[in-house]
């Protein structure tokens, strides 16, 4: 989608929708892409924990369902899909695209 990577990983049963932005495809120090059906060890971080601050009060819905999609750029909206058991959004500092940086 527009700039970024939609990676649907799962663990233990759940189900997880990370969203990464897309890098310089041409890098040369990408030593290992993502590929389907592997396993790497990734630090997710919630969208939805990660809330924003305004003048020290973080906005957080009453509900975590009533923001069901989320907009990363001007052009890009990314949703929660609830009816697949995904309420949330997740991202990480291990993947720089789909190139996964080991630990």
């Amino acid at each position: 989608m527009n700039s970024w990577h939609i990676i649907y990983a799962e663990k233990q049963g759940s189900l997880y929708k990370i969203v990464v932005g897309k890098a310089d495809e041409v890098r040369g120090d990408c030593d290992e892409k993502i590929a389907v059906g592997e396993y790497y060890d990734l630090e997710l971080k919630s969208r939805r924990d990660n809330a924003p601050v305004i003048n020290g009060v973080k906005l957080k819905p009453m509900n975590y369902l009533d923001v069901e999609c989320y907009a990363y750029d001007e052009e890009t909206e990314i949703c929660i899909e609830p009816k697949k058991g995904i309420l949330d959004l997740y991202y990480t500092d291990d993947l720089i695209g789909l190139c996964y940086l080991r630990k």
